[in-house]
């Protein structure tokens, strides 16, 4: 009788390959580059890779009862397959913050600090001392989003002595906010904040949340950054704010259509700053991802269950 699988397909260093071992002893554990494809015994994976899990969890030999991705989004996985089968799905949330945080800020910075303008003026070897800079302190900022990493941003720009109002569905209190409110109380304030920072998911009811009609609503040269999902904006919408001088600067990680298009505006936008969605990504991440899995694999070693960032299906 063949044993138990568990999957790996995301990087690990040898001492957490050899704890896994240790710890579902009754499994074998396997790395991607020497899985042979047999899916029958592949009970746990750990990592989500679109072409093998859909080949995985489409076989109907399969018995596969949890897979941990490794990001915080899952809305490029097919959960209705997951759900019908019955399998267990974790995700990342958690391991973004620090990361997050600090890309936040490099995108405030470019913009506040005059490093954009500065970076392109050294290209052409030219001294031009800025007519307009800003800092921080006193800023009214909103982040919509207050789960791990919105929690992480707000502890860091607190240090900058700003006004943080933060924004989710149920307006409950999180440490290091001013303000908390919930998403249909936008209106009240949305229209004083001098920097709009989008963290939301991309769901039914959250796609295409940034439109004309709230973009309207902002304070004229809102700084308006976005490292959430690109589906919670309607791009043609974004574009015409950027134009018209509504957002004063954007600074944009994550789009609708990935790789954003080379004949898109906003590559030709001064006031916008454009990054791959690289604002997660840092050489620990799968050191943070590690804990997060461990914890749930000893529970469902004794209970067939996860405890950390279960999704329901």
């Amino acid at each position: 009788m063949q044993r138990k699988k568990l999957l790996v397909l995301v990087p690990i260093i040898d001492e957490d390959f050899v704890l896994l071992k240790e710890l579902a002893n009754e499994y074998d554990v396997i790395k991607k580059a020497d899985f042979n494809g047999c899916v029958e015994d592949v009970e746990i994976v750990y990592g989500w890779d679109s072409e093998l899990n859909l080949k995985l969890v489409t076989s109907p030999s399969n018995k596969i009862k949890w897979i941990q991705a490794q990001s915080a989004g899952i809305d490029h996985i097919d959960t209705t397959v997951l759900k019908e089968q019955g399998i267990l799905l974790s995700n990342g949330s958690g391991v973004h913050g620090n990361q997050m945080s600090e890309s936040v800020l490099g995108m405030l910075f470019t913009y506040t600090r005059g490093i954009k303008s500065a970076v392109l003026n050294q290209e052409k070897a030219t001294w031009v001392i800025p007519d307009k800079q800003t800092d921080l302190v006193g800023k009214k900022v909103m982040i919509l989003g207050t789960g791990h990493i919105g929690a992480r941003l707000a502890e860091v720009l607190k240090v900058f002595q700003t006004y943080l109002v933060g924004v989710n569905r149920s307006g409950k209190p999180v440490a290091n906010f001013d303000k908390m409110i919930q998403q249909d109380q936008l209106d009240t304030v949305l229209s004083e904040m001098d920097i709009v920072i989008n963290l939301l998911p991309d769901t039914t009811v959250t796609h295409h949340f940034f439109t004309e009609e709230l973009f309207s609503v902002m304070k004229k040269g809102v700084i308006f950054i976005n490292v959430g999902r690109g589906g919670t904006v309607k791009t043609d919408d974004l574009v015409i704010a950027c134009q018209n001088g509504t957002i004063g600067f954007a600074g944009l990680d994550v789009f609708e259509e990935e790789p954003l298009p080379k004949e898109s505006p906003l590559w030709q936008l001064d006031n916008c700053l454009i990054t791959p969605h690289s604002s997660g990504m840092t050489d620990k991440y799968f050191e943070r991802l590690f804990p997060i899995f461990k914890t749930n694999l000893e529970v469902f070693l004794q209970t067939g269950k996860i405890s950390e960032n279960e999704i329901t299906l």
